[in-house]
């Protein structure tokens, strides 16, 4: 693999990585904005509802049709809440998928740029040891010949027997 092509596949990785926090990061406001616009409008609802109860228990007896009328209400509101909560727990399910499914991309990413690097490096030793096996394999006939031509005779067949053994 060459230098260019490692270097496009670590970008594209890191390039994967950044958009998937950024994705994860707008789903994080449109979170927030969700919930503050449940939190704006239970709010009120709230400070309604305290005065609410503390005139309806003073005055049960008088007033049982408008206590009727306020329990419907209560019953509407509490509906509008269980159908805004459901969404919000409806939009953290598809948040986690996503955020599952991205994850799931990223780790097949780096395995595969993990993979990538493995074998450069193997490339890169073997580019590296060919070369200097075959230097030592020269010096090692030179320093033969070498040898040869100093002493003047040839080495007896034993000898080089010898030589042999000790590599096996």
């Amino acid at each position: 693999m060459s230098d260019d092509t490692f270097r496009l596949v670590i970008t594209g990785g890191v390039a994967l990585a950044a958009l998937g926090c950024l994705a994860a990061a707008v789903a994080m406001i449109f979170m927030l904005r969700t919930v503050n616009r449940l939190k704006a409008s239970i709010e009120p609802l709230a400070h309604k509802a305290g005065p609410l109860l503390d005139m309806a228990h003073s005055s049960a007896r008088e007033i049982i049709p408008r206590w009727s009328a306020v329990s419907k209400d209560a019953v509407e509101i509490s509906k509008t809440t269980r159908a805004q909560v459901e969404r919000v727990g409806e939009l953290l399910t598809d948040f986690s998928d996503r955020a599952k499914a991205h994850m799931a991309r990223i780790e097949g990413t780096v395995e595969h740029t993990v993979g990538s690097v493995q074998q450069a490096g193997e490339s890169v030793k073997d580019a590296v040891l060919k070369p200097v096996r075959e230097v030592n394999g020269v010096l090692h006939g030179i320093r033969t010949a070498i040898t040869v031509y100093s002493h003047g005779r040839r080495q007896s067949v034993d000898h080089a027997t010898q030589d042999e053994e000790m590599f096996i």
